[in-house]
């Protein structure tokens, strides 16, 4: 304010000498003294009107100034309003933070949890697919069994096909033997003992034979062996026991081809009769008795079920050849039994049984002695007793 008033003064002055000096320039223009002192005031003023006219311009710069800075503290003002309510929005910013930050740590150990839970699903896996794997090896393995089964059955198929085409061969062989068969039978039927009627000699006609006799009871057995006293030698060679020998009416042996084929041609019944020297009878009865061919060296190939008093010392010798002094067919490694027991039969490893041994009267041998007319179970298997009548008897079996 102080500077205004004497700017103010300052420049009434200047006009005021400067309206008189223009009078008198007017009324005296020719005086000099005036223009002096008008350059003079001039030359003077100067540096003070200049720096009024600066601090005018300074004081108007100072009021714009004043009025930036209003407007700088009003907007300071707007600035800290906002800021404070921009503080208030972070401070309940931060609390939701905190709450997020809270949550996510909570989800963060969910996270973990699951990722625990994952890792133990993964373990799982892996065990399931080690499982897998070895199913599947497994499947392999049963795929590979399975194709060699499937080759298998292919070449078993093979095999009962040509099994099928050799069991035709063969039904055409049976149907053939069977005709055979039935061709013997009718021959059999119409000559067996079965049909004579009576006690005694009787014909018997077998095909592809020579007819011959045999003794017969009432009952249709056909005697096959006898032994009554040793009157004759049943220690006989391969020939006289395939053809037979004796007389048909005392000591006797039928013969193993006419057994056979008798044997052959329909199922027959074995009922053997023993006694000994004290009168004392016992019986065998074999079901199913059956001889094999000369090929086959006679074997006794059946005996079927066992019966009777004696008890049974023919199983022993079943499915065993036939061995006679000079056929040795038997099973023992340093001797025949033929030679030994004095007689054929169908030794195994020598015998439990045979009726064609040596014939004692008194129905004893000594240990020393050859074997006699002995049957095991006769007597707990004391070979030292011989007995004294044997006779072997055989009777078709009803078809």
């Amino acid at each position: 304010m102080r500077y205004s008033g004497i700017f103010v003064i300052i420049l009434w002055m200047f006009l005021l000498g400067k309206s008189s000096l223009a009078s008198g320039y007017e009324m005296a223009q020719e005086v000099t003294i005036t223009e002096q002192f008008n350059g003079y005031c001039f030359s003077v003023i100067q540096p003070f009107l200049d720096h009024l006219l600066k601090f005018k311009e300074a004081t108007d710069d100072n009021n714009k100034m004043k009025d930036k800075i209003h407007s700088l503290e009003l907007t300071i003002n707007n600035l800290q309003s906002q800021l404070l309510k921009s503080e208030t929005e972070i401070k309940s910013n931060v609390q939701q933070i905190k709450l997020k930050d809270e949550q996510i740590e909570d989800l963060r150990e969910q996270i973990r949890g699951k990722d625990k839970q994952i890792n133990v699903k993964d373990e799982q896996i892996k065990d399931k697919d080690k499982q897998i794997n070895v199913k599947d090896e497994q499947i392999k393995d049963k795929d590979k069994q399975i194709n060699d089964k499937v080759n298998q059955i292919h070449v078993k198929d093979e095999q009962i096909k040509d099994l099928r085409e050799q069991i035709k061969g063969k039904d055409k062989q049976i149907n053939v033997k069977d005709e055979q068969i039935k061709d013997l039978r009718e021959d059999v039927k119409m000559i067996s003992c079965l049909n004579s009627g009576q006690n005694g000699i009787f014909n018997i006609k077998v095909k592809g034979m020579e007819p011959f006799t045999s003794p017969c009871d009432s009952s249709g057995w056909t005697v096959i062996q006898r032994r009554i006293n040793g009157s004759v030698d049943f220690n006989r060679s391969w020939a006289n026991y395939k053809d037979g020998f004796g007389s048909i009416h005392r000591n006797f042996f039928l013969g193993l081809e006419k057994i056979h084929q008798l044997t052959l041609a329909q199922p027959h019944e074995l009922y053997i009769q023993l006694r000994d020297v004290n009168g004392t009878t016992k019986y065998a009865r074999y079901d199913d008795f059956k001889l094999g061919s000369e090929n086959e060296a006679y074997k006794l190939k059946s005996l079927g079920e066992y019966s009777g008093t004696a008890g049974d010392s023919f199983i022993h010798h079943l499915d065993m050849k036939f061995t006679t002094l000079d056929r040795d067919n038997d099973l023992a490694e340093t001797s025949n039994c033929a030679t030994d027991h004095s007689g054929g039969w169908w030794f195994k490893k020598c015998a439990t049984s045979t009726l064609n041994g040596i014939y004692y009267v008194d129905g004893k041998r000594t240990t020393s002695q050859r074997h006699g007319i002995h049957w095991g179970s006769w007597n707990n298997y004391d070979y030292t007793i011989s007995l004294t009548f044997s006779q072997m008897m055989i009777r078709p079996k009803p078809l």
